[in-house]
């Protein structure tokens, strides 16, 4: 098992918030607010781990944001592969 730091911790645990409170609001609001929050999930998943410049060392505020959404494109990947996988 790998030690994270403290910038992918908190960039872990952000995802995870926003995620959960994006989703409630999106369940609160209905359908209308469900596509809004899909579509979102799916913009925020093309920000991506500072490829402008492989060679630059993130700074801990870049580092937390690209933590973030590595998380999030993972979460996403792991649900749409579920999705995927159940019968409908």
């Amino acid at each position: 098992m790998s030690t994270l730091t403290m910038e992918e911790m908190e960039g872990r645990l952000s995802a995870h918030r926003e995620l959960m409170i994006d989703m409630l609001a999106a369940m609160i609001g209905g359908q209308a607010q469900i596509d809004q929050f899909l579509k979102k999930l799916r913009d925020d998943l093309t920000y991506k781990d500072h490829e402008e410049d492989p060679g630059v060392l993130p700074d801990g505020g870049f580092a937390i944001e690209n933590a973030a959404a590595r998380e999030l494109r993972t979460i996403l990947e792991a649900a749409g592969a579920r999705a995927a996988a159940e019968p409908r």
